[in-house]
C-alpha cells in the first residue's frame, strides 16, 4: 500500500493532472484547456481493458481495487425506513461485523449514528448494549423515535464528537467493572474529520483504562469536509502544492459505475450537460462586464440561480429561459440559438469536466492509503494497541450506489 501511496502522490504532483485539478469548468482560465477527445470517448477508454490515452492508463493504474469483498449472510434486516442503498450498507456492514472475533461481553459504539439503523442491527445481531452518538440533536430525537421504548439495551446521546468527548462520552457509559470492557466501534460514514478524529480518541487511550477497543470499522465519506493540513495527509509528505477544495469533492466520484446501464449512462449525460451549461451562462454573464475574472459560477447571480429541475436542461433555449428568470436578466433574447454559443469550448469543458470525475477515486485512494499508513505507523508505537492489524476493506457493491465503501479496519491480530 505505501508503495501505491507514492506512485498516487507522484501522479497528482505531475503537471498534467495539475492543469486538470486546478482548474474547474466555471473558472474562465478552462478556456484555454486543451482539446481532448469527447468526453465519450474518453469514457469509454477509462472502461477499456487497456486504455489508449496514456492519462487515462495512468489513473486506472493508480487506484486502489474497489470491488466488494464476499461475506456470509446473517439473516435479513427489516428495510423499515431504509433506502435499499442504506439497507445494503446496514446489511453488509452487519455481515463484516458477525465475522470478527468479538470477546465475550463487548458493547457497541456506533459514532456519527444519524438515525441509528446500524446500531439496532448490531444491536439485535449481537445482543449486545449499544451506545447511539451523533451531533445532531434532530438526528438523536429521531433515531431514538424509531428504535421506540420497546427496544431496550440502546443509549442515545447527542455529543459534539471529537477524539475527547467521544472518549469521555464512553467512559460515562462503561458499567463500573474490574477488568477493561471490550468494545466495539463502527461507523457509518463518518463524515470529514469524524474518521480520523475517531482513530485518535482510540489512540489516545492509556493503558489499563475502564475500556478497550475490541475493533474499530469505519467508512469515512464527505472529504471535503475535513480539515487540511490536520487530518490530511496523515502519513505521507505534502503535496508541493496542496488539492484545491474542489479535489475532495471529486472523491466522490464512482465512474466505474457510469455506463453499467443505459439509465446510469443518461444520468451521467445529464450531470455533465448541467455543469457544462451553468459554466457557459456564467461566461455569456460576465461577457456583460456582470462577473468576476474568477469562477463565474460564484457570482449573486449565478447562486440565484439555485438548483433547477432536471427539466431546465431539455434544451439550451428552455435553459436560457428558465435561467434568465431565475438570475433576473434577459439572457435569451427574442431569438434564442438553439445550441450552446462555441461548440468547441462546450467540449473542452466537457472533457476537462470528466477528466476530473476520472481523478475522483485516485484522491479518495490518496486519502484512504494515506490514512491506512498513519494508523499502522501510529498502532506500532503504541503499547495499548501492540499486535493490533490495521486493514482497508471493500466492503460495499459500488452498484448499488454506496461509493464510498472502503472500512477502514482495526482489530486485534
Amino acid at each position: 500500500m505505501a508503495e501505491m501511496l507514492g506512485t498516487i502522490h507522484d501522479l497528482l504532483c505531475s503537471r498534467e493532472v495539475r492543469e486538470i485539478i486546478e482548474v474547474h469548468p466555471n473558472d474562465p482560465a478552462a478556456d484555454a484547456f486543451p482539446d481532448w477527445p469527447p468526453w465519450q470517448t474518453i469514457v469509454d477508454d477509462y472502461r477499456a481493458d487497456a486504455p489508449s490515452i496514456a492519462l487515462v492508463a495512468a489513473v486506472r493504474e493508480a487506484q486502489i481495487a474497489r470491488e466488494a469483498v464476499e461475506l456470509a449472510g446473517t439473516g435479513a434486516l427489516d428495510r423499515f425506513g431504509m433506502s435499499p442503498k442504506k439497507h445494503h450498507e446496514v446489511t453488509r456492514m452487519s455481515q463484516f461485523v458477525a465475522s470478527l472475533a468479538l470477546p465475550d461481553g463487548v458493547r457497541i459504539v456506533d459514532v456519527g449514528a444519524g438515525q441509528a439503523y446500524l446500531t439496532r442491527a448490531l444491536h439485535a445481531l449481537l445482543g449486545a448494549p449499544a451506545l447511539a452518538l451523533d451531533g445532531d440533536l434532530g438526528q438523536t430525537h429521531g433515531a431514538r423515535a424509531r428504535t421506540g421504548p420497546a427496544l431496550t439495551g440502546i443509549t442515545h446521546r447527542t455529543v459534539h464528537l471529537t477524539p475527547a468527548t467521544l472518549v469521555a462520552a464512553i467512559d460515562a457509559w462503561i458499567p463500573p467493572c474490574a477488568t477493561p470492557v471490550p468494545v466495539l466501534l463502527v461507523a457509518l460514514h463518518a463524515c470529514g474529520s469524524l474518521t480520523p478524529d475517531l482513530f485518535r480518541a482510540v489512540l489516545s487511550l492509556p493503558k489499563n483504562h475502564a475500556w478497550y477497543p475490541a475493533a474499530v470499522v469505519a467508512v469515512g465519506c464527505c472529504y471535503n469536509l475535513m480539515h487540511p493540513p490536520a487530518d490530511f495527509p496523515l502519513y505521507s509528505p505534502p503535496l508541493p502544492v496542496p488539492l484545491p477544495a474542489s479535489a475532495f469533492q471529486m472523491a466522490a466520484q464512482i465512474p466505474d459505475t457510469w455506463l453499467l446501464t443505459p439509465a446510469r449512462l443518461a444520468a451521467v449525460s445529464l450531470a455533465i450537460r448541467k455543469v457544462v451549461w451553468r459554466a457557459l451562462l456564467g461566461r455569456i454573464y460576465a461577457a456583460d462586464g456582470a462577473s468576476p475574472d474568477k469562477d463565474t459560477g460564484s457570482t449573486p447571480a449565478m447562486r440565484r440561480l439555485g438548483r433547477l429541475p432536471d427539466s431546465a436542461y431539455d434544451s439550451w433555449p428552455t435553459f436560457l429561459q428558465i435561467a434568465s428568470q431565475r438570475i433576473g436578466v434577459d439572457l435569451a433574447g427574442p431569438n434564442p440559438p438553439s445550441e450552446p454559443p462555441n461548440p468547441g469550448l462546450q467540449r473542452r469543458l466537457e472533457s476537462l469536466h470528466v477528466l476530473r470525475c476520472l481523478l475522483g477515486p485516485v484522491v479518495e485512494s490518496y486519502i484512504i492509503l494515506d490514512r491506512v499508513e498513519w494508523l499502522k505507523e501510529q498502532v506500532q508505537k503504541s503499547e495499548v494497541l501492540k499486535g493490533y492489524l490495521v486493514e482497508a476493506v471493500n466492503l460495499f457493491d459500488q452498484a448499488t450506489g454506496s461509493g464510498r465503501n472502503v472500512a477502514l479496519v482495526l482489530r486485534p491480530g
